[in-house]
This record gives C-alpha cells, structure tokens and sequence, in this order.
C-alpha cells in the first residue's frame, strides 16, 4: 500500500514539476526597471531541424522540455532557438515596459503570447527593412505592457546565420528614453571623435601628401564604418532598406578594417626597413583578405561570417608582433603603437569578459570596446604626429649636412676648374658623338684656338690637313682609334699632328681618351701633351731641381705636373696619378695651413659661410704672409724619387695626424687631412721634421 501512495506521488510530481519549477522563475516588473539582464531567468529549447511549430510550443505540451543555460552565447548554428519565460506583475499599476534585444546584427526574433498589444510588430531582425518595427532603434524592440497582479508567458523565435547572444533586457518605458537619452550623447561623443580624426588627417594629407596620413585615414575610416555596422547605425540610417547589404556589409568591412591594419601598420612602423620579410608577408595577406572580401558577397553568410572573424586572428597577431619586434629595435613609434593597441585588445577583453556574465554589466562595461577603440584613434595620431615631427627633425638635419655638403662640393668644383684651368696639358670634353664641349686655357696656348673656335666639332675637323696624301691617313688613323674607344670602353692613347690655328704647320700632340661615366650622361675626357716634352722625359735618366712657389694655389697643379712627368718611365698611370694628387695635396697645405696660417676652425667656418675664396684671396693679399714661399726640392733617379716641401708656418702637430684613420674623420665629418693619408698610401717613406712645417718624401721605383 506504502510503494502504491509512493507510486502516485512520483507521477504527480513529474506531471507538476515542470511547471512548478518555471513559475518559480518569473521575472518580476517593477515601476522602475533599468535595463535589467533576463538570460539568466529564461528557459531554452533548441529545435535543431527547424521541425517544431507556433502550435506546439505556444500550447505549453513542450514547455517540459526547455532548460536554463549556463552562458548567454549560444554561438554559430543552424538551430532555431525558442525562448519561454514569465513575467508577473505583483504592482496595482499597469506597467508598461520594452522588451530589448540587445544585439542589432540578429536575423530574425519573433514573440508569441497570450497579452501582446494588437499594434505591435511581432517580427523583427535585419531580415526586415528597418521601417518595419516598432520604435526607431537600432536594437530590435518589442513594446508590452502587464496588468496589476497578473503574470505573462512569452515565447520567443530566434534564428541568424551570425552568432547568438541571448542579450535580452528588459526596460521600463520612461528609463528606456531616459537611457537612449544617454546612449545617444555617448555614441555621438565616440563617432564624433572618430569623424574629427578623420577629418583632421584628410587635411593634413591634402596639405602635406604624406603616405602616412593617408593610411590612416583609410584605417580610420574603414574602423568608423565597422563600428557604424556593428552598432546597428548603418542599417538604421545609411541603408535601412538594402537587405542583402546590409547583412554582407559586415564581413566585408571585417576584411577591409584587416587590409586598412595591415597597410597602416606597414607604413607607421616602417617595417620595409626594420623588417622587410614580416613587411612583404603583410602584403601577401593583405592580398588575400583584398581577394576574400571580393568573394564574401558570393559564399553563404554564415561562412563568410566566420571566415571574416577568423581572418582577423593572423592579423592581429602580424601587427601585434610587428610592434612588439620594432619596439625592441629601438623604433620610436612602436611605442605609441603598442599601447593604443593595448587600450583597444583591453577594451574587447572587458566587454567579452562582461558578455560571459564573469563583469557585471554596467556603464562602463558596456562601452569599453567603445573606449577603446576612441583611445586606440586618440593614440595612433599623436604617435603619428610624433613621427612626423621626428622625420622633420631628421630631415632639417639632412639638409644642414647637405647644406655642408653643398658646400664642399662647390670647393671641391671650384678647385677643380682652377686645376682643370691651370693645367698645362691640353684638356677637352666630348661628348658621345665625340663633339667638343669643353677645354681648358691650354688649347689657345698650344693651338692658338679658343673654346669657341671648336665648341661643337668633332675633333677629327682640327687635325692637320697638308697636300700630301699623309693627312688623310691622319684623319683615318684617329677615326680608328674613336671606334677602338667606342667598342671597348677602354683608355686609348695615340700620336697625330693637329692643326694650329696662327701658325700653319702641325702641332704633334700625344693623346689620351677614356670615357667618363656621370649620373646620366657619358663624356670622353681627352688629355693633349706636346710629343717634344714626352720625348725629353724618355731621355732624362736622373734630376734635381729646387722650386720655389709663391701662395697661389693654382701653382700646385703646375708644379706637382713638372715635377711627376718623368715618372712615366716606371709607373703605370693610375700610379703617376697618385703621386701627382698627393705632391699637389701637400703643396696646397703648405700653403693654407703652413704660409697663410689658416686654421682648422678658421677654414671649416669660411667653407661654411660659403666666403672661403674671399677669406684665401685676404690671407694672400696680407703683408704678414704675403711674402711667404713653399720651398720644394726634387731628385729623380732611375731607383727612386724624393721630394722635399717646406713652408714658412709655424708647424703642426703631424704624429696626431699622421695616426688619424679614414674611418676616424668620416665619423667626425672631417674634409681637411686627408691629403696625408692619401699620401702615406702612396709614398714608401713619410718624415716630417720636429716643427712640422716640412716634409721628406719617397718612392722607390725599382719594384723588383
């Protein structure tokens, strides 16, 4: 009899349980309820093939069959989910109250219940145009009221082919409009924010045309339209009517913001430089997210959904190490880098943390990917600003060392035109088509032409034209010897007779052409000496001559050229060259630095100033040092040859110098000195006497 009532009482439990345990579970309304979280309170049934109908469910034959879930997510499914719960109203008022759907990115929801106002829309969800619901919001809203003392069953439909949050809340009217009141003001405050960045570096890139603010703003701007779509601003005032956009919009823009990340990130870091392999893996990726956003709008939206979101884990990860890496190379702008993105990544972390249910929801909670995204804006400008301001510093910097530069230079072009001048060498430069373009003051004094005579002719129209058949084989023999030079690219020396131009016999000159290759073009440099002095030289077994030179520097070139010329017995010219450079080298600093007593200081300043021609020309001009000599001594031998250069200064420290390396004096940006170092390169012997005002060189021309 016991087990039978046992019997009975079991049955009756498992008839009554269900619902006695989900009328435990009403939800109870007050007069003030501000926005109240209900996944919690509710109960789910997940109809995987879409087989249960309106009927079964709203008969309440099913209602057993509806469970409590441990997270509001209920992710990526084909599932239709249903949703019941209670709400009772234990006032004596009618409360009137919205139910929300806090997320506006939901395909389709549809209520069902016995008490739901004749004017209410009961279908909402981006399947829809937006016109058609029940308060203008960006989240699905369904407007109900509840009597005094009286309890309601609800069901809801829910079905999307993005994820669903079961993000239910629950509104009393006027708390409602008092907090879209208040979202309003922080959503303008976070999309004004946004629209000023993009407005300010729009400006900033028409008026300076940097690459950089333009990728920022594409950055910006593909961020400000993927918060617009995510929030649900799009759909309700850029294309309330356009479906299909509007659903495709979202991963479209997913890639868009990832390929505007990566491009931004490439340009800001300047990973082409510090790190040229991560740069073109970026923009292999970029490539393939350009080519995936193309094919969105042809895959199911639901796969282009999760390929889009899973997209954005390698890009992340790419930027996220790109600033890690540069930031421990030491790249200024890494910095500002990492920590916007730390106040971004911090942002998602909190809100997902608040989505779980692990944060409580609250005002700051609810914006903080808002927050984040605002400060990472805020951060990469000034960090953008910052690098701008570095590159600028930079530059000025450049410029003042070009500026140096400059200056240099034109020393160094115009000592070479006085040496280019001075020389007693006949000097010209052809062009390609071997017609005259330059030449020094020589030719007028060998040939008797100037520059104007044969500007523009080829130098076969000036060689020496007698009656006998001789001249034209003259003409043929140096046409052969510009073919040689055409060809081979290589030095061409010969012997021919020129003309001369008050004197009518010819002039035997020897030749020596070779090309010389500049930025973009290509001249033929030809060097003219008398055959007769070429002649002597051969004959000269031994010399010794004493010179004494005043302070003018274009003797330098005139007497190192007098007193290297017999050294082409035993050099090749490459050397003869580097003795003749070094020899003219330290005459010039026996008189800048010996004779005229210009200092370091003095000289880098004056070259700085760009007076320095003036400053020598008042140091020569100078009775103190006007009168002055730089004595050179000379002694050739068929096994070496000495010289000897002496000037009236005061001396210098030459073992400091002398120790000096090239290295040392590129580092300290040094131009003056290096005519020793040439010369130690050059000479086998190097003294200098105690005072340092006179120098002893050797080169020993038996290489056996």
């Amino acid at each position: 009899m016991f087990f039978r009532h046992v019997k009975y009482f079991f049955l009756i439990l498992l008839v009554f349980l269900p619902g006695i345990l989900l009328s435990e579970s009403a939800i109870s309304l007050h007069t003030q309820v501000l926005g109240k979280p209900i996944w919690q309170e509710v109960f789910v049934l997940e109809d995987k093939d879409q087989s249960l109908s309106e009927k079964s469910i709203t008969s309440g034959s099913l209602d057993s069959q509806f469970r409590k879930i441990p997270s509001p997510n209920l992710g990526f499914t084909k599932s239709t989910f249903w949703v019941r719960f209670e709400v009772k109203n234990p006032t004596e008022d009618l409360i009137r109250w919205n139910l929300v759907y806090d997320f506006p990115l939901l395909d389709e929801v549809q209520i069902y219940g016995n008490s739901l106002p004749k004017t209410l829309i009961r279908n909402l969800g981006d399947i829809h145009p937006f016109s058609e619901r029940n308060l203008d919001y960006r989240n699905p809203v369904f407007p109900l009221e509840t009597l005094p003392g009286s309890v309601s069953i609800y069901y809801l439909r829910i079905q999307s082919e993005s994820t669903v949050p079961l993000t239910l809340v629950i509104w009393t009217e006027r708390e409602f409009y008092d907090q879209l009141n208040k979202e309003q003001m922080i959503f303008g405050l976070f999309y004004g924010i946004l629209f000023v960045m993009i407005a300010y570096n729009f400006f900033i890139y028409i008026f300076t045309y940097e690459k950089s603010y333009l990728f920022y703003l594409f950055f910006i701007s593909s961020i400000f339209f993927f918060h617009l779509i995510n929030n649900g601003f799009a759909f309700q005032y850029l294309w309330p009517n356009w479906i299909f956009w509007g659903n495709y919009s979202l991963p479209f823009f997913i890639c868009v913001s990832c390929i505007a990340g990566i491009s931004f990130t490439n340009n800001y870091l300047s990973l082409k430089k510090h790190l040229p392999k991560i740069s073109k893996l970026m923009w292999v990726w970029a490539g393939i997210l350009f080519l995936f956003s193309g094919i969105t709008f042809f895959l199911h939206y639901r796969i282009a959904m999760i390929i889009s979101i899973l997209l954005t884990v390698p890009s992340a990860l790419i930027m996220v190490f790109s600033g890690t890496s540069t930031y421990f190379t030491n790249v200024r702008t890494a910095r500002y880098y990492l920590i916007s993105w730390s106040f971004f990544l911090l942002g998602v972390v909190l809100y997902s943390l608040k989505s779980l249910g692990f944060l409580p929801d609250n005002q700051i909670t609810r914006w903080t990917i808002q927050i984040g995204t605002a400060l990472q804006t805020i951060l990469l400008s000034l960090g953008l600003a910052d690098r701008i301001n570095f590159l600028t510093r930079s530059l000025r910097e450049h410029i003042r060392e070009l500026s140096h530069a400059k200056l240099k230079i034109e020393e160094s072009e115009k000592r070479f035109r006085e040496i280019f001048q001075g020389s007693d060498e006949v000097i010209l430069m052809m062009n390609e088509n071997f017609e005259i373009i330059n030449a020094n003051r020589a030719l007028s004094k060998h040939m008797g032409f100037r520059l104007d005579d044969l500007r523009g002719k080829k130098i076969t129209e000036f060689l020496y034209t007698g009656r006998d058949q001789s001249s034209d084989y003259n003409v043929m023999y140096v046409n052969d010897k510009l073919t040689d030079l055409k060809m081979t690219g290589s030095i061409v020396n010969f012997k021919t007779e020129f003309e001369q131009k008050y004197v009518k016999e010819p002039k035997e000159m020897y030749c020596r052409l070779q090309y010389i290759d500049f930025d973009e073009t290509r001249e033929v440099l030809v060097t003219m000496s008398s055959q007769n002095e070429d002649t002597i030289i051969q004959l000269i077994e031994s010399e010794k001559i004493e010179l004494s030179m005043n302070n003018y520097l274009r003797n330098a070139e005139l007497v190192s050229q007098k007193i290297t010329s017999q050294l082409a017995k035993y050099l090749s010219n490459v050397e003869q060259t580097e003795v003749r450079s070094s020899i003219r080298e330290i005459i010039i600093n026996a008189v800048e630095h010996g004779n005229l007593n210009i200092s370091f200081e003095e000289k880098s300043k004056a070259l700085l100033e760009g007076n320095y021609l003036e400053f020598l020309q008042k140091r020569q001009e100078d009775p103190r040092y006007s009168q002055k000599r730089v004595k050179i001594e000379y002694s050739f031998t068929r096994e070496y040859v000495a010289y000897r250069i002496t000037d009236e200064g005061r001396g210098f420290d030459h073992k400091k110098q002398m120790e000096k390396t090239i290295e040392e004096m590129n580092e300290a940006h040094q131009q003056h000195g290096r005519g020793i170092l040439m010369t130690k390169s050059v000479f086998n012997r190097i003294e200098y006497n105690d005072r340092g005002n006179q120098v002893s060189l050797i080169k020993y021309l038996n290489k056996d």
